[in-house]
């Protein structure tokens, strides 16, 4: 006897049969009487109590029949009333004071998903007052529906609900297990305890400073347990960036004079408190009603608890968080390639060293060297040269604010971050010009919510230094002196602040993404320094930019229904130069076209307004156009085909202006009452391979308005011509790239 795995399927009935088709579904298969439960069910959980559904089957030929359900919802309950039935013990009170928040609204329909929404309101809020064991389960919703087409409800806790989940808790030893491993798990909850600021760390590998753990641990000894301490520690030990795994462990002490602080496993179950006797040290934690007794032998669940009027102490829980470390060191190689509308392709590669404890602070310490190319292997006529870049980069991230001012720590399950970071970057032009960036910078970044990031830059230095420029580049100069500002010496001394708001999620209908950027240089600089003899002022001998910089974006993500997206996408971008500035210093300066931007024209190629160069399209001269203002809004059908391919068609519409007039330039100026007219317009359509590590990206586009021609002339609808090759070479843009555009 012989076992053959069946082989794999081919060809088009197989296709048919088991990948795109699905087998028939027979009409005894059906559960007609089971559906019918199923929606009368629902229907009174929405409030039509006398409710009624029906079915019938429906033949159709000979051989297809369906099923027919017919709802008769009838009358829909609302609620009349909203009572909580308590009493004056601590837990009673706990719950009444919550009332002005109840899910439950008067007028309201009926609604089962109204009524476990209290449940869980109510739970959480008790969470909040410290009891730890109380579940939604111990709370009970009665339903009285004999008031003509209203309800009454009577919200109370169970009479069965034992006292442990009664009692509210108090804090009393935290230990933190920082070198937790399951593979030496009693070997790692064992050591010498040290106390740091109430907390007890046990680290016998000695892994990690106190100080590590200072801000992550908002759970404090002697405090009443609240669950929204519980859930920001969890979150902010793995947001540190340096644990794979975080688990916590809460058990009931028996005796406050004892300290069970080793030993233990995230895997034991925490038992209930069953203890009845009070606190070791006779205090009484809690205001309660002085007529109620603390003698809880005659009480064992809530309803003998009121009926004995028995008032209960806080319970007191021990903490114990087994943290699982990620290896302190890591090593990370990316390699990418690019592919330009102007015929350039490029090869970078980035080596990235980590550590994750830096001096075993739980700071990342990155150490990042990268070098690529870029060279030129079609459209010879679309300007520029052969190009590479160097780079290096220092960084470290402190999982704190350090700041002059102490103690500040916000609230939020994540982890505010101090950046400190320098870099040097080499590009080099074959032939034309060497340019040398350095770049200082202090960023502070935080979130609020899960949605909403902050990034605030007090200090960003830029030092942008030319060397190497050749009699080839003055050439070039010679055509634009414009091109100058792209390799002049630059000195930014500013700041910055970037605030998102992002919440995409994959079964979100309607998703947003809203950024805001405010980039300012100078400021502060120029109002101490004072001009030299030739009206500039200085530092260090160098001239620093004075601008101030907005940029705007919001995007709307439209699920259409599966495999179907429209998104939408609007950027805006203002810059205003001034005192030692007449524009924006070029790496500030704003860009269109390109791969990213408006698909239907090369990257810089476009603008400013209705300005053009013709030897933009030559290799007389590099394709650098640039300006002060942007404006740009896309719009993008995405559908899913099969498998990892997706097809796409965008339309892609904008431009960039200058703030003063270019003698060099006409027409490069925004104005309020004309700028519309500059507006250009392409779209297209786009292969995308998504394989979810990587998006590969191919977009065909083409020009449908071109800002620079005359006025009556500028759609160019009608000179659409596949079948010219001039016109394919001149107006057939296609864009490869990594990722998707926004």
């Amino acid at each position: 006897m012989s076992s053959r795995s069946p082989s794999k399927g081919k060809g088009l009935n197989y296709l048919l049969r088991k990948k795109w088709g699905e087998p028939p579904v027979l009409l005894s298969q059906a559960k007609p009487d089971y559906t019918s439960q199923v929606l009368e069910e629902y229907l009174v959980d929405n409030g039509y109590f006398q409710a009624g559904v029906t079915s019938a089957v429906k033949l159709s030929g000979k051989k297809k029949a369906s099923m027919k359900y017919t709802a008769t919802p009838n009358h829909r309950y609302t609620i009349k009333s909203v009572t909580y039935l308590t009493d004056s013990s601590a837990i009673g009170k706990t719950v009444t004071y919550t009332k002005p928040e109840s899910s439950l609204i008067i007028g309201a329909n009926y609604s089962l998903d109204s009524i476990k929404a209290e449940r869980e309101r109510i739970h959480a809020a008790l969470k909040e007052q410290g009891y730890y064991y109380f579940t939604p389960d111990y709370l009970l919703v009665q339903v009285d529906s004999t008031n003509s087409g209203t309800v009454d409800l009577f919200v109370k806790i169970k009479d069965n609900t034992p006292l442990a989940a009664l009692r509210p808790y108090r804090m009393h030893d935290i230990v933190l297990f920082p070198d937790y491993s399951l593979d030496n798990d009693s070997a790692s909850t064992q050591g010498t305890p040290i106390r740091y600021k109430g907390i007890y760390i046990v680290d016998s590998a000695h892994r990690f400073k106190s100080s590590a753990f200072d801000r992550s641990v908002f759970l404090r000894p002697d405090s009443l347990y609240r669950l929204s301490s519980h859930n920001i520690t969890l979150q902010r030990l793995i947001n540190l960036g340096v644990f794979k795994f975080v688990k916590g462990q809460f058990s009931p002490v028996r005796d406050t004079s004892v300290h069970n602080l080793v030993g233990g496993s995230p895997n034991v179950t925490s038992t209930r408190d069953s203890s009845r006797r009070r606190d070791a040290s006779g205090r009484n934690l809690n205001r309660r009603d002085s007529t109620y007794s603390r003698d809880t032998s005659q009480a064992s669940n809530y309803r003998a608890m009121v009926n004995n009027r028995v008032a209960l102490d806080s319970g007191w829980l021990d903490a114990k968080l087994f943290l699982t470390p990620y290896k302190r060191r890591s090593l990370q190689t990316e390699l990418r390639g690019t592919s330009k509308s102007n015929g350039f392709i490029g090869s970078q590669i980035q080596i990235t060293a980590k550590n994750r404890n830096w001096l075993h602070s739980a700071a990342l310490l990155e150490i990042g060297l990268r070098g690529g190319l870029e060279w030129q292997t079609g459209n010879k006529n679309a300007g520029g040269s052969n190009s590479y870049g160097l780079g290096a980069e220092v960084a470290v991230t402190f999982p704190r604010f350090i700041t002059p001012f102490r103690g500040l720590n916000i609230r939020t399950p994540y982890v505010p971050k101090t950046r400190i970071s320098a870099s040097y970057e080499l590009y080099s032009r074959a032939d034309l010009y060497n340019l040398n960036a350095y770049t200082l910078q202090l960023q502070y970044l935080w979130q609020r919510t899960q949605y909403l990031s902050h990034i605030f830059a007090p200090v960003a230095l830029t030092y942008v230094l030319p060397t190497k420029t050749t009699p080839a580049y003055d050439s070039i100069l010679a055509n634009d002196p414009s091109q100058r500002n792209a390799i002049e010496k630059q000195f930014i001394l500013g700041g910055n602040y970037t605030i998102t708001y992002n919440n995409q999620q994959a079964n979100r209908v309607h998703s947003f993404y809203l950024s805001g950027n405010i980039d300012i240089s100078g400021n502060i600089a120029g109002l101490i320094i004072p001009k030299n003899d030739t009206g500039q002022k200085t530092l260090l001998g160098n001239s620093f930019a004075q601008y101030e910089r907005f940029t705007a974006e919001a995007r709307h993500y439209w699920q259409l229904g599966k495999g179907k997206q429209w998104v939408n996408r609007l950027l805006l971008g203002y810059g205003l130069p001034y005192g030692n500035s007449s524009t924006l210093p070029f790496v500030k300066q704003f860009f269109t076209g390109g791969s990213s931007s408006i698909r239907a024209f090369r990257a810089r190629t476009l603008g400013p307004g209705s300005y053009h160069n013709p030897a933009v399209d030559t290799s007389a001269l590099l394709a650098n156009e640039a300006g002060d203002i942007k404006l740009e809004f896309n719009s993008e059908l995405r559908v899913h085909v099969a498998s990892v391919f997706n097809v796409a068609a965008f339309v892609d519409a904008g431009n960039i202006w200058l703030q003063k007039d270019v003698p060099d330039k006409p027409g490069s100026k925004f104005a309020f009452n004309t700028f519309y007219k500059d507006i250009a317009v392409g779209g297209g359509v786009g292969l995308r391979i998504d394989a979810s590590i990587v998006v590969v990206r191919l977009d065909l586009a083409i020009p449908f308005r071109i800002p620079y021609l005359p006025e009556n002339e500028r759609w160019v609808f009608d000179k659409i011509n596949f079948g010219d090759p001039d016109w394919r070479k001149k107006n057939l843009i296609l864009n490869i790239a990594i990722g998707y555009p926004f």
